[in-house]
């Protein structure tokens, strides 16, 4: 039980660290948990600026984030149109497929201590 509640913690502590150094709140945060549920798969702008319910400019601006990160690759197909996919194999993969295991009440709870302590007291 000790053991259980002490993985728990430093997995939580380590989203959190994750989510602060990056900056991940808001719609950063919805992005990386539509790759976290999307691991796989590879998606164009358009789709993914639906699915968020967002525009494709602003949309841009954040995937290029994530592209400089090395979180996402970008790669283009023959008729020109780029198409995102999540890069299993960055070092960071693991906590955005931890932040997409998380429920919507842990998610939000998590989202708000990373607001808390962004906010200077």
């Amino acid at each position: 039980m000790v053991t259980s509640y002490s993985y728990g913690e430093m997995v939580h502590q380590d989203l959190m660290s994750f989510l602060k150094e990056n900056e991940f709140t808001g719609l950063r945060l919805r992005l990386l948990l539509f790759w976290g549920r999307h691991p796989q798969a590879k998606f164009n702008l358009d789709c993914i600026a639906h699915v968020l319910d967002i525009t494709r400019h602003h949309l841009r601006e954040l995937m290029q984030e994530l592209i400089d990160k090395g979180m996402v690759n970008e790669q283009y197909c023959t008729s020109g149109i780029a198409h995102y996919s999540l890069n299993y194999e960055h070092a960071l993969s693991t906590h955005i497929q931890h932040l997409a295991e998380l429920d919507w009440s842990a998610l939000k709870n998590l989202e708000l201590e990373v607001v808390q302590e962004a906010v200077p007291a």
